[in-house]
């Protein structure tokens, strides 16, 4: 959910920062917010696995007009800009695309990188303990009385769970 929303922010807020630094009004009307939400949904939609450079692309691509045309309904302070870009409007778009799409495709890579690592990590840990011998040391022998009883020094594991199954009948344990 994490990866998606990230991704949604960037899609949102880089063109609305950089709308609202070329004098646009903060897009606050419904004919922006909803589309915004519908986007963050898609994107979180979008995180159920891992996306590839070409799959990151294609969502900022396709958002940036959708954004362009939303914002520019929205205004540009007293005058109304064309829906239509310009070139150098254009070209902008294409670059903050292209450039979102490197940092977000590297922050993939991390993301998964990371994942696989501490699985790793935490697999092989797991592994070594399961397999390693019980720990057993030297014995302590308790006087209680009349009864003696030898306690060993150490770990068992154990199951913390019982085995699933139908009950054990009364007496055969």
């Amino acid at each position: 959910m994490t990866r998606g929303l990230v991704m949604a922010a960037t899609c949102l807020l880089v063109p609305t920062a950089a709308h609202v630094a070329a004098g646009g009004a903060a897009p606050v009307q419904a004919g922006f917010l909803l589309p915004a939400a519908l986007l963050c949904v898609a994107c979180v939609a979008l995180a159920d696995r891992r996306r590839s450079a070409g799959e990151i692309a294609a969502v900022f691509l396709l958002s940036q007009p959708v954004l362009h045309v939303l914002l520019t309904l929205g205004g540009h302070g007293d005058e109304m800009t064309s829906v239509l870009p310009g070139p150098s409007m254009l070209v902008a778009h294409v670059v903050s695309a292209t450039a979102l799409t490197v940092l977000l495709a590297g922050a993939e890579n991390v993301a998964w990188s990371l994942a696989a690592l501490s699985a790793t990590v935490l697999l092989t840990r797991v592994r070594r303990l399961l397999a390693s011998p019980p720990l057993v040391g030297p014995a302590r022998i308790i006087v209680d009385g009349a009864r003696l009883a030898v306690v060993p020094r150490g770990v068992v594991l154990v199951r913390s769970t019982p085995w699933r199954g139908p009950p054990v009948p009364a007496g055969t344990c």
